[in-house]
């Protein structure tokens, strides 16, 4: 079983650079679960090059519009005239979130998407992280999705891209959107995958972003942790947790949105 990550890039070099480190360790302990794991990188900066580095396929697109590099990653990753291996599943995700391998315990059927509901924020002064519960009912936007929903997804009558190319922003909505054009219109089947509250951790930037700590006030959120990386550290790799506190202590995360 193959999955694919979808990260789109931009800026933010160091923060990315530890987090595209940590979801090369992902891919590597989806062993654990018989799944070979890999990634695709969408952007047009120095971040491909980490990823190359690391082993992930790149694709290179401008920043201009979010929905056409998460377009291209999906395509890039199912379509078989650009990928002799293409996935089975597709994870789409940010340059600034980390995943627990055991999220891929247990995948979704073909005909339905993978979702998720809890997911720790943490902010952008590394001092503060949040338990959210999402309550839409497509989770947050890292899902799982089979190739067979994204090979139907064609709204724009091209397999493999189920977003809005001109879209900048909410691509996990535009993306559903296109997904339902394989349920004649009706929002697709899905199946909740939570396994625990640290599942997926989202690190909020200073500067431009789409969404910050602050703006998160509108999910359920459980007790604030005043010290995010004690908590992480029951989960996620000690290498991971000290090069994020080195990115944080010299502040190279200011840059602009991915």
């Amino acid at each position: 079983m193959r999955v694919w990550f979808l990260v789109p890039v931009h800026g933010r070099f160091e923060l990315t650079r530890v987090c595209l480190r940590q979801l090369a360790r992902t891919c590597l302990s989806a062993d654990e679960y018989a799944i070979e794991a890999t990634a695709v990188v969408v952007g047009d900066d120095a971040n491909l090059d980490v990823a190359s580095e690391l082993g992930f396929a790149t694709v290179r697109q401008t920043n201009e519009f979010l929905g056409r590099k998460f377009n291209d990653g999906f395509q890039a990753a199912c379509d078989p005239e650009f990928n002799p291996r293409p996935a089975d599943f597709v994870i789409p995700c940010g340059s600034d979130d980390w995943i627990d391998p055991v999220i891929l315990q247990r995948l979704p059927r073909e005909n339905e998407v993978g979702i998720f509901r809890q997911i720790a924020v943490v902010d952008e002064t590394r001092t503060r992280l949040a338990r959210l519960r999402v309550g839409y009912k497509g989770g947050c936007g890292i899902r799982i999705i089979p190739h067979k929903l994204l090979a139907q997804a064609s709204p724009w009558q091209v397999p493999y891209r189920p977003a809005a190319d001109d879209r900048t922003r909410a691509v996990d909505t535009s993306g559903i959107e296109g997904i339902k054009t394989a349920w004649r219109g009706q929002f697709p089947q899905t199946v909740d995958l939570d396994v625990h509250p640290l599942q997926i951790v989202d690190w909020k930037s200073n500067g431009e972003q789409l969404n910050s700590y602050a703006a998160l006030t509108g999910f359920r959120r459980g007790p604030e942790v005043e010290d995010p990386f004690e908590v992480l550290a029951d989960v996620y790799p000690v290498a991971a947790l000290d090069e994020m506190r080195e990115v944080a202590r010299h502040g190279h995360e200011v840059a602009a949105v991915a």
